[in-house]
C-alpha cells in the first residue's frame, strides 16, 4: 500500500516500507549531536568577526566543517548507529563519507599551503585531539565523560590555526580555543549533572551527584575569578579569558538552584544566551586588543 506520511505509525507497516522516522534518518547524513555544532561554531566564527580572516582561514575553516560533518557517515558504517542502519544506509554513508573527507582534505590542505609557518604547526592540534575523539566514537565512548571533554578540546582547538592566519597571534587564539572548551565542558557537565540527579536512586549516588555540584561550583567560581582577573593582569591576548564568565555564572546558578531534567530545554537556551554574551565579549576584546597593538608603536612612551 502507498506511504501515507501523516497516518500515524501503528506497528503494521508492510515488509519494504519505512515509517516516518526511519525515513527521517535516511534524509539526513549529518552529526545529530546539536551541542557539537555550537562547540565548533562559535570558535570559527570568533575567529572570523574579531580577527581578519584570508583565505587560507577559509579553506580552514571549511576542512574543519566538513571534517566535522564526517563523523555520521562514519559512525553509520561502523555500526554505531545500529545494525540496521548500517544495513540499510550503507551505501549513502559512503558517499557521504566520501564527499566529506574528500572536502576536508582539499580545502585543509590548501589551506595549510596558504598558511603562514606557525599556522601550519599548529594544525597539528587538532589533528591529533581530532583523530583520538574518531577512535573513541567508533568504539562508542564518544558520549563518556571523557569523550565529551576531548570533542570540546577538539572543536575548541580549531580556533588556533584559524586565529593564526587571521593575524590574531598565538596568545589570543590560544585563549580563545581555552573559552569555548572551558564553556563546552561547562555546559556539558552541569547538564550531565542534572541527568545523574534526577536518575539517582541510592543514597551512594545521591553523595556522589552532591560532590560533583560542590566540584562543579569551586570550577565555576575558579573560572570566574581568572575572567574578573585576567584583564588587570596582562594586555595580552588572555584578556578574552574574562569572556568565560557569562556562562560560568549561568552554570553557577544553575547548580545552585538544582533544576530538575525537565528543566532541560530551559536550561539549555539559557547556555546558548551566555554563549552568545561571551561571543559578544570576546570579538570586542580581540578588537579591542588589534586597535591597540596598531597604536602603541606609535606612541611617544610605553604603555606597559
Amino acid at each position: 500500500m502507498p506511504f501515507e506520511g501523516r497516518r500515524k505509525y501503528d506497528g503494521s507497516w508492510p515488509l519494504g516500507c519505512y515509517s516516518p522516522r526511519a525515513m527521517a534518518t535516511e534524509r539526513r547524513m549529518i552529526p545529530r549531536e546539536h551541542g557539537a555544532y555550537a562547540e565548533l561554531l562559535f570558535p570559527i566564527v570568533t575567529v572570523f568577526l574579531g580577527g581578519s580572516p584570508t583565505m587560507a582561514t577559509w579553506l580552514l575553516a571549511v576542512g574543519a566543517i566538513a571534517a566535522f560533518l564526517a563523523n555520521e557517515p562514519l559512525l553509520v558504517l561502523v555500526g554505531q548507529r545500529g545494525t540496521r542502519l548500517q544495513r540499510t544506509d550503507g551505501e549513502r554513508a559512503k558517499r557521504a563519507l566520501l564527499i566529506f573527507v574528500m572536502f576536508a582534505l582539499l580545502a585543509g590542505v590548501a589551506g595549510i599551503l596558504m598558511a603562514p609557518r606557525s599556522a601550519q604547526l599548529s594544525v597539528v592540534l587538532p589533528a591529533l585531539l581530532g583523530g583520538t575523539l574518531i577512535l573513541l566514537a567508533v568504539q562508542g565512548l564518544e558520549r563518556s565523560l571523557f569523550g565529551e571533554g576531548l570533542a570540546a578540546a577538539a572543536l575548541s582547538s580549531i580556533a588556533v590555526p584559524l586565529g593564526l592566519t587571521a593575524g590574531l597571534g598565538l596568545a589570543p587564539s590560544l585563549a580563545v580555543a581555552l573559552i569555548w572548551a572551558v564553556t563546552a565542558l561547562l555546559g556539558t557537565s552541569i547538564v550531565r549533572l542534572t541527568i545523574a540527579r534526577t536518575k539517582a536512586k541510592t543514597d551512594e549516588e545521591r553523595r556522589l551527584v552532591a560532590l560533583k555540584r560542590s566540584l562543579l561550583i569551586i570550577v565555576c567560581l575558579v573560572v570566574i575569578a581568572i575572567g574578573v582577573a585576567s584583564p588587570f593582569g596582562s594586555r595580552l591576548g588572555l584578556w578574552v579569558l574574562a569572556a568565560a564568565v557569562p556562562v560560568a555564572l549561568v552554570v553557577l546558578v544553575m547548580a545552585a538552584f538544582r533544576p530538575t531534567a525537565r528543566r532541560l530545554r530551559l536550561m539549555g537556551w539559557s547556555l546558548i544566551a551566555a554563549n552568545l554574551l561571551s561571543l559578544i565579549a570576546v570579538v570586542t576584546t580581540l578588537k579591542i586588543i588589534q586597535d591597540f597593538d596598531s597604536v602603541e608603536p606609535t606612541l611617544p612612551f610605553p604603555m606597559f
